[in-house]
């Protein structure tokens, strides 16, 4: 590990340390790492944090919210004003637990209510609001602070990450996201790409895998999507990692692998009772998705 990432990871040993607080240490770690996060004088991130600790309605945080957004968006209504919105939200889902699922459902619909917020003069026709603009590249941004072993990085993060896919998982099943190259990008890290460090990268990157399947269930398992890409500009982000031998698709096949591969990781010694736990459950769930 180079000497900087060393450092930084030294200074999150110590800071968890000394912080009792898990919620808080995820901040100070955004800050170490440097992760897409808001600014520590985000009026979106204190209405955000007052709506979910629940000193703030979801009509008001919405016109805390929207408000200034709007006369921004009168002046300018080419740019994408919504912007700052999305990481104190998306932060703000990583600092909740993953099964605390009235928190969680508290974000959802406050993205909800912003989806139907009326557009401001200018924009009808290119509606910010109800394409919630900017979302999607502050998911994908997002995604890239995912744990890495090659940093060092700690429970703390893998728990971040993990709570973070449970609440695209939910943007999505409500139909707020279009979340197929990130189920993708999710499975493939954990079930697809040979581990290059056991059991690390079981226990760091299956949780957030298994989010998938067990929030979306039958829709996922129905989803047949073939996402080769149209032009070679394109890359090719549905690919698969090389234990999958299939396309870039989303299809039964490969559902069918992504399960036996949770089975594997559920029946493998060394791995955290955690992450053999939450493997065995996405097990259980594709079991009823394919038999509902």
């Amino acid at each position: 590990m180079a000497q900087w990432k060393r450092k930084r990871t030294q200074e999150i040993e110590t800071m968890i340390s000394e912080t009792d607080d898990e919620p808080t240490q995820i901040d100070r770690i955004a800050e170490i790492r440097g992760w897409f996060r808001p600014s520590r004088d985000s009026i979106f991130y204190s209405a955000v944090q007052d709506y979910v600790n629940g000193t703030a309605d979801l009509e008001a945080t919405v016109a805390t919210i929207t408000k200034p957004i709007d006369e921004a968006l009168t002046k300018k209504p080419d740019k994408d004003q919504l912007d700052d919105v999305w990481y104190p939200i998306i932060h703000s889902a990583k600092r909740i637990p993953h099964n605390n699922v009235d928190r969680h459902s508290k974000l959802v619909e406050l993205v909800k209510a912003l989806s139907e917020h009326p557009e401001p003069s200018g924009t009808q026709d290119d509606p910010k609001y109800k394409k919630l603009s900017g979302l999607p590249m502050a998911v994908r941004e997002a995604w890239n602070d995912c744990p890495r072993h090659d940093i060092g990085s700690v429970p703390q993060e893998v728990r971040a990450y993990t709570n973070f896919n449970y609440f695209v998982a939910r943007l999505t099943d409500d139909g707020l996201f279009a979340a197929s190259h990130v189920i993708i990008w999710a499975m493939r890290e954990a079930l697809e790409n040979t581990p290059e460090s056991l059991p690390w990268s079981y226990n760091a990157h299956v949780p957030a895998a298994a989010m998938w399947p067990i929030v979306l269930g039958k829709k996922l398992y129905e989803r047949e999507e073939d996402l080769t890409p149209k032009n070679a500009n394109e890359g090719n982000p549905a690919r698969g990692g090389d234990l999958w031998t299939g396309g870039p698709v989303l299809s039964k096949e490969r559902w069918a692998f992504w399960k036996k591969r949770f089975g594997d990781v559920a029946g493998q010694e060394g791995i955290a009772e955690e992450t053999k736990n939450i493997a065995k459950e996405a097990v259980e769930t594709m079991n009823k998705a394919e038999s509902s």
